[in-house]
C-alpha cells in the first residue's frame, strides 16, 4: 500500500464531500490530527476504522486501500493485492497488540507484588510530600492501563489516564489497609502505611486534575 497516495486520495474524497477534518473525525470518532496524519501519509487508518471512513466518504475499502477509483478490470487485481496487504498489516498489528499486552500485564503484576509484599516503607510526608514507593505503584499500574487498552493516540491516551488514575490511587489505598491490618503487631509501621494511603489518593486525584487539563489544552488545540 502507498500511504502517500492514500492520504491524498483522502484528503481528495474529503474535500469533495466538503468535510472539514474535524467533521470527518467526528463521524469516526477519532481526532482530527488522526485524519491530518492519514491525509499526509504519515501512517495509514487502522482496520477497525476502515469501514466507517469509507461509509463517511462513500468509496470501497478496495478504492481507499488502492488510492483512488477503480474500474471494473482493475478492481479484482487490485483487490486481491489489497487483501495481501491487509492480512500483512492485521499480522504486525496483532504482534504489537500481544507484547503491549504482555507487557502491561508485567507492569501490573510488578506493580500489585511490590504493594502487597513489600512491609514497613517509610513516607517523609512533612518534608517532601513524596512515596517513591507508592509513585512506583502508581506509575506502573497506570503503564499497566494504557498497554492493555491498547490506545496509541494522545487524546486516547489521555482518556484512558482520566478514567483509571483515581481507581489506580484508591486501589492502592485499599491494598495498603490490609497491610496495616497485617502489621498491627508493628506499630511503628502503622503510621508510614496511613500515610501512603493517604498520598495514594491524592497522586490519583492530582493525575486526575493534570490529565484534564492536558486534554481540554489538546481539544483546544484541535480546534
Amino acid at each position: 500500500m502507498d500511504q502517500e497516495k492514500m492520504g491524498k486520495f483522502m484528503l481528495e474524497m474529503r474535500k469533495q464531500k466538503g468535510l472539514t477534518q474535524k467533521e470527518l473525525a467526528e463521524q469516526i470518532g477519532i481526532s482530527d490530527k488522526t485524519i491530518s496524519k492519514w491525509e499526509c501519509g504519515n501512517s495509514i487508518p487502522d482496520i477497525s476504522y476502515l469501514e466507517p471512513l469509507c461509509h463517511s466518504l462513500e468509496i470501497s475499502v478496495n478504492e481507499l486501500l488502492s488510492g483512488e477509483h477503480l474500474t471494473e478490470e482493475s478492481y479484482s487485481e487490485k483487490a486481491e493485492e489489497n487483501i495481501m496487504a491487509l492480512m500483512k498489516e492485521n499480522e504486525k498489528n496483532k504482534k504489537t497488540g500481544f507484547w503491549r499486552k504482555v507487557f502491561g500485564i508485567l507492569a501490573a503484576c510488578v506493580g500489585m507484588a511490590i504493594l502487597i509484599f513489600s512491609r514497613n516503607q517509610e513516607v517523609r510526608v512533612l518534608q517532601y510530600y513524596i512515596n517513591y514507593f507508592t509513585l512506583l505503584v502508581f506509575g506502573l499500574l497506570c503503564v499497566a492501563g494504557v498497554l492493555l487498552s491498547g490506545k496509541k493516540t494522545k487524546m486516547e491516551i489521555l482518556s484512558v489516564l482520566q478514567k483509571i488514575v483515581v481507581p489506580n490511587g484508591v486501589l492502592i489505598a485499599l491494598i495498603q489497609v490490609v497491610n496495616m491490618l497485617r502489621d498491627l503487631d508493628e506499630p511503628s509501621a502503622i503510621g508510614p502505611i496511613v500515610s501512603a494511603c493517604i498520598l495514594s489518593i491524592l497522586y490519583g486525584v492530582s493525575s486526575y486534575l493534570v490529565v484534564t487539563i492536558l486534554k481540554l489544552l489538546g481539544e483546544k488545540e484541535e480546534k
